[in-house]
C-alpha cells in the first residue's frame, strides 16, 4: 500500500475536529513558509535582480544563476519545508517534543534574516556569515526530523543543497566585490 493510500485511509479515520486541525496547521505551516517568503520578497524586490542598480553593479560569477530563477526554486523550497514541518507535527504536535519544531523555526528566522542582510543591509560579508549558521540549523532541523519520522529530513535535502550552493556564491561575490563601493562589509 503506498503512502497515498495509507493518508486518505487515516484521514477517514480522523473526526472532523482533528480533520479540521489538521488542515489548519498545514495552513499554518504553507502561510509561515510560503508566506514569510513571499513577504521576504517583496520586502526586497528592489534589492535583487535586475531591478536592483546594487545587484547589478556587484561582480558576478559566470555560475551566477539568472535572476528569474530565484522566485521558483524557493517557491517549491519553501512548500516542500511546509510539508515537512506539518508531517512533523502530525507526530509529535507542538508540545510533545517540541525541540524539532523550535529548531524548524529557528533556521526560518535565520532564512529570512538572510535575505534582509544581503539585500537591504547589502552586507556580503555578514550575510556570508550568516548563512553558514543558517546551514548548520538547517542540518540541525534535519537530524531532529529524522528523529522523528526518518524520511522527514528528506524534502529538507534539496533545501540544504540550495543553501550551500547560495554559501559558496555569497562568499565568491564577498571575495569578488571587497573592493567595491557598492557593497557593505
Amino acid at each position: 500500500m503506498g503512502l497515498r493510500e495509507n493518508m486518505w485511509r487515516e484521514m477517514r479515520r480522523m473526526s472532523k475536529k482533528e480533520l479540521l486541525l489538521n488542515i489548519i496547521v498545514l495552513a499554518f505551516f504553507l502561510i509561515l513558509c510560503m508566506g514569510g517568503g513571499g513577504a521576504m520578497g517583496a520586502v526586497t524586490a528592489d534589492s535583487f535582480g535586475d531591478k536592483s542598480e546594487w545587484y547589478r553593479n556587484i561582480t558576478k560569477p559566470d555560475w551566477n544563476p539568472p535572476s528569474a530563477v530565484f522566485g521558483p526554486v524557493w517557491s517549491i523550497l519553501y512548500l516542500l519545508m511546509a510539508g515537512a514541518a506539518f508531517i512533523v507535527w502530525r507526530n509529535t504536535g507542538f508540545c510533545e517534543q517540541p525541540i524539532p519544531l523550535t529548531v524548524f523555526f529557528i533556521q526560518l528566522a535565520f532564512n529570512f534574516a538572510w535575505v534582509l542582510i544581503f539585500g537591504v543591509a547589502r552586507s556580503l560579508l555578514w550575510s556570508g556569515i550568516e548563512i553558514i549558521v543558517l546551514w548548520i540549523a538547517i542540518v540541525a532541523t534535519m537530524v531532529l526530523f529524522y528523529t522523528v519520522k526518518k524520511w522527514t529530513c528528506v524534502p529538507l535535502f534539496p533545501y540544504l543543497v540550495w543553501v550551500t550552493f547560495a554559501a559558496v556564491l555569497n562568499w565568491t561575490l564577498w571575495q569578488m566585490n571587497k573592493d567595491n563601493p557598492y557593497i557593505h562589509t
